[in-house]
């Protein structure tokens, strides 16, 4: 009755639901000076179930996003805080400019980043995102602002937790900084990985220029499988997700149950000020993303105007690059402030960029700029909102062919009636003659898929594709697409292998390339659903997740154990060879470390992979090839016996006990505790990921992999879903929900989500309140 009551003064209430204008107050970019949010009513409910996730419900959009914005807050205010001040491009205000904003992470420092978010999001940009939005995205960042908002107005900085307690940097935030935050992860993979690269770039004239170190790779990457119906034990589909991301504040997962009666329920994760399910499950179907394959941006290799290096030809033509100044405010060592100024450089493709060390630098002759899909994709939330209320796999289909909204993902779906859906539908680079345009090697950098096109000629820009939702990308019709009732799937590698019996070709290679080598992990995936002949059920997916199989063992050990046998070593070497020849293939907490010396001898062997293999690549059998070591080959056994040398003595100067089990020395740190972690480093091709430092003081401190786990299946009753998240729901060490799914993830104890009405009010831990807030004049 009381809920009744609720729910009809709530339906009165929206329909006071008002639009005034009021002054802005924030100062963190010139685009607040002109934005007028709008004055409104906002009611939801938040129930909590057992580990602190909550159900949101409300009767509107700006109400559920208040909901949501709100119990974010109180389990990582400081996280959003923190990540404020870097998309606005003010953390070198705060802190040193030197030093980056997320050690073992990024290699960009304080000041580059500033430089680089103050240029991406800058007034021009977020006006053009927020007025591409559509009126419930706005209505839901709208919402998500105040909800926050009302959270510090109700806690006060300094009860704050202690990461920003008190803290000059901590205010309250608008819309504008939301939609700041939702194209930092837009851009994630492309013009994000690129952030000292863009910010320091400098015409050669300017004397001494800084330093750019190398942007990292595997900062993202994901496993998913999706059953259908002629697979499963009951007939009815079956998603498995395991993304594996950064276990740090901007990619940190947080799970949530959205509602609005008769138009949305959803469950599953979002990202840090996101107002939608990203992954996640409906009544009637489960979906997750893997990151994929396909060109979101392309380098272009300018010819420069012997005159003048910041002019570019193109057909013949001179053309001036454009300049702005981008002015930072940086912390002196004494505590003053001080402003720092910079030009930075754009052409007609994109911004202009330098990595002297991968050959791309900034000459008297030539330049490099990046074109970037995703710096005009302002459709993120707009497409997972519109998943969350599709009712059908069709629908999703169908909203993801029209918005290509999603930046960088496949996605894996199943329904309750046991079909698939796979799509590789993002915003992708629609080059027409790839192969008269690509001028040289592009260097190794994140995506499989970065080439370098010839910047001297037009006819080497990106096309218009009919129906495409933007200028220059393909459009979502055009893009690889697979239904089934069998399987589909994804770690990583293109669509090509979605279904061995139904490959994916003809595709634009910067779409998807097909007949090339597969990752281990894609072949570990696929390896597991070709060897269960029989029906699968939930179990048998979370068994896959979590068994901490490294695939290359399988491929490699054997080999590796006879080339030991075959020479003399050092002491170092020879424990190492005896650790490789007895450890069991797993990475799990009581394995030897043999996995860590395999795992050395094949990550230094990155560069150096070519000629390795006994049996090589063949497109015929691409799970079971390329396999073994040609080890008695000289030049083969040369390198690996360096390779193992190098791993042997690594090892030994960063203090790695040989007779250690991996429990002892991958460990995970936070809240003053050391909790050791099962899994292998994506090179080793364990789906259950684990991304770590290199070797150091004794330990691989884990920085990333596996983060949001979900196996989902469907009976006469609705979902049935079975979780976990890694690093648990709140970033702030004194909740009690900070480390409690840590724990369980180590000890592979899957969760059961409450979804149903009557499994929410049944869990243990179930909690129920009414939070609002009249913005009225």
């Amino acid at each position: 009755m009381q809920q009744r009551q609720l729910w009809r003064s709530g339906a009165l209430l929206s329909l006071l639901f008002l639009a005034l204008p009021a002054p802005a107050q924030d100062e963190s970019a010139k685009a607040e000076e002109s934005y007028q949010p709008s004055k409104s009513i906002f009611i939801a409910e938040i129930r909590r179930t057992s580990f602190g996730i909550p159900h949101i419900k409300a009767l509107n959009e700006a109400s559920l996003g208040f909901g949501l914005g709100y119990a974010y807050a109180e389990d990582n205010f400081c996280l959003i805080a923190d990540e404020i001040l870097t998309v606005s491009g003010q953390r070198s205000r705060y802190f040193d400019p030197s030093q980056p904003s997320y050690p073992h992470w990024t290699a960009a420092p304080n000041l580059e980043s500033d430089f680089f978010f103050r240029s991406v999001n800058d007034e021009t940009n977020v006006k053009a995102a927020w007025n591409a939005q559509t009126p419930e995205v706005r209505d839901l960042l709208h919402g998500y602002a105040a909800g926050f908002n009302s959270y510090l107005d109700q806690t006060g900085s300094a009860h704050l937790p202690e990461a920003c307690r008190g803290a000059p940097w901590v205010r309250k935030i608008n819309e504008y900084d939301l939609i700041r935050m939702a194209r930092r992860i837009a851009l994630f993979t492309t013009s994000a990985m690129f952030v000292p690269a863009i910010s320091s770039a400098q015409p050669p004239e300017q004397g001494a220029r800084p330093a750019v170190a190398a942007p990292k790779q595997r900062l993202a990457a994901s496993n998913a499988l999706a059953v259908g119906g002629d697979r499963s034990a009951n007939g009815r589909g079956i998603v498995l997700g395991q993304p594996h991301l950064p276990w740090i504040n901007q990619l940190r997962f947080y799970q949530a149950h959205l509602t609005i009666p008769g138009k949305l329920d959803v469950m599953g994760v979002t990202l840090p000020g996101m107002p939608v399910v990203g992954i996640g499950f409906t009544r009637n179907f489960a979906w997750s993303h893997t990151v994929n394959t396909s060109a979101h941006a392309t380098l272009y290799a300018l010819e420069l105007d012997s005159k003048d290096p910041t002019r570019y030809l193109v057909d013949g033509r001179s053309v001036p690059m454009s300049r702005r100044e981008i002015s930072v405010e940086v912390r002196g060592a004494d505590g003053r402030l001080e402003k720092q100024t910079r030009t930075l450089y754009s052409t007609q493709y994109g911004p202009v960029l330098r990595y002297p060390d991968l050959g791309m630098e900034w000459s008297s002759t030539r330049a490099y700029a990046i074109r970037d899909a995703n710096a005009s994709n302002h459709r993120a939330i707009e497409q997972w909102y519109a998943m969350g209320k599709a009712r059908s796999l069709e629908e999703v289909k169908q909203v993801n062919q029209r918005i290509v909204g999603n930046p960088w993902n496949n996605t894996v779906a199943a329904d309750k009636d046991g079909r698939t859906l796979y799509l590789n539908i993002s915003p992708t680079a629609n080059v027409r003659d790839l192969a008269a345009c690509e001028v040289e090697q592009a260097p190794v950098l994140y995506t499989l898929n970065t080439v370098t096109l010839d910047g001297s000629r037009q006819s080497c820009g990106w096309a218009n594709d009919a129906g495409a939702p933007q200028p220059g990308i393909v459009a979502g019709r055009n893009l690889p697409v697979l239904q089934n009732r069998d399987y589909v799937q994804n770690a990583n590698d293109s669509a090509w292998l979605t279904n061995l019996a139904t490959p994916l070709t003809g595709f634009a290679p910067l779409v998807s390339r097909e007949y090339l080598p597969q990752g281990p992990r894609t072949r570990q995936l696929l390896s597991e659903v070709r060897t269960h002949r029989q029906a699968l059920g939930s179990a048998d997916l979370q068994d896959m997740a979590l068994s901490d199989k490294a695939f290359i063992a399988s491929v490699v050990q054997d080999d590796m154990r006879r080339f030991c046998a075959s020479r003399s070593w050092q002491p170092d070497e020879q424990a190492a060879c005896e650790r490789i020849g007895s450890w069991d293939g797993v990475a799990g907490l009581n394995s030897n470390m043999g996995y860590v010396y395999l795992r050395g001898v094949w990550e230094g062997l990155t560069a150096e992979r070519d000629g390795l293999w006994a049996v090589p690549f063949d497109p015929a059998d691409p799970v079971a090839t390329p396999r073994g070591l040609a080890y008695a080959d000289p030049v083969v056994g040369a390198k690996l016996a360096a390779a193992l040398g190098a791993a042997a003595a690594g090892a030994k100067a960063a203090g790695i006990d040989a007779d250690a089990k991996l429990g002892a020395v991958q460990l995970y740190s936070s809240a003053g505790r050391r909790l050791g972690i099962p899994g292998a480093s994506d090179a080793m091709g364990a789906l259950n990921t684990i991304d770590t430092d290199p070797p150091a003081e004794g330990a691989l401190n884990v920085t990333g992999g596996t983060s949001y786990l979900q196996v989902v299946g469907f009976d006469d009753n609705g979902p049935v879903a079975n979780a976990l998240l890694s690093y648990s729901q709140s970033a702030n060490p004194a909740s009690p929900h900070h480390l409690d799914q840590t724990e369980r993830f180590i000890r592979k104890e899957w969760i059961k989500l409450p979804f149903s009405e009557a499994q929410i009010v049944a869990d243990p831990a179930y909690s129920r309140r009414i939070i609002s807030r009249f913005d009225l004049p």
